[in-house]
This record gives C-alpha cells, structure tokens and sequence, in this order.
C-alpha cells in the first residue's frame, strides 16, 4: 500500500501538469470542425494482363470527395489520393468496374464519402506491344 501511494503521489505537481496539458491538446483537436472537400484522382489501371490493352472511351479521372478534419483535408491535394483499379482478373472484351471507397488511398484521418463515377465498362483488347525479350 505504501509502494502504491509512493507512486501516485510522487512528483504530483508535474504529473497534474501533464494531465492538464493532454486535456488541452485533446479538447483542442476535438473542437476542430469536420469539412469535406472535392478532389479531382487520376484513376490508375493496376495489374493488367502483359496481353491485354485498355481501349475505349474509359474515363482517366475520378471525382473523389473526402471527409476530414478541417485542418487536415485543407491540406491534403490530389496527389495525395490514389485511386486503383486491379485488372489482374479481367479477360478480353467488355469489363464492369465498380469504384467505391476501397478503391482509394486516403491519408490517415480522412475518410471516403463518394466516389464519382461509381460505375463505368472498360474494354480490353490484344495488346500489340512486342513480349519483352528474354537475354
């Protein structure tokens, strides 16, 4: 009992000083407003089959708006975003895709709200790039 008190009371000065201090950094980061902001992504076509080729009228960027503190998505930019799109499974012809919020890469702290478009067809044709030649 007397090891405890020793503990809590030891040095009480600084470590209400550190308790005060966390309070005002606590309340001070909760006190910050949310925003959401709109960012134009260019949409990045991952893990297409080396015999295949995107074709068509497919749309290169994607309407992607965030939620965030305010202080955060007032800094954030387009570059900082990603939004993916994994062809590993597509076969030749006409391929559904559907963006939603796993399909983007955000910062820590900020959430997806809605991606735009939400759907789209992406074709894919042979490719006609030459196999990479083995030495």
């Amino acid at each position: 009992m007397r090891l405890l008190r020793q503990l809590v009371f030891k040095n009480i000065g600084l470590k209400l000083l550190a308790l005060g201090i966390s309070f005002f950094l606590w309340a001070t980061y909760t006190a910050e407003p949310f925003a959401e902001v709109g960012y134009n992504v260019p949409i990045a076509f991952a893990n297409v089959p080396r015999t295949l080729a995107v074709a068509g009228d497919v749309p290169t960027n994607a309407r992607v708006l965030v939620r965030g503190r305010a202080g955060l998505v007032r800094q954030l930019t387009a570059s900082d975003l990603n939004v993916s799109v994994n062809l590993s499974n597509a076969r030749l012809g006409e391929t559904d895709i559907h963006l939603d919020a796993g399909n983007v890469g955000v910062p820590y702290g900020a959430e997806v709200v809605r991606v735009t478009p939400g759907d789209f067809h992406v074709t894919l044709v042979p490719s006609t790039a030459p196999e990479p030649q083995a030495e």
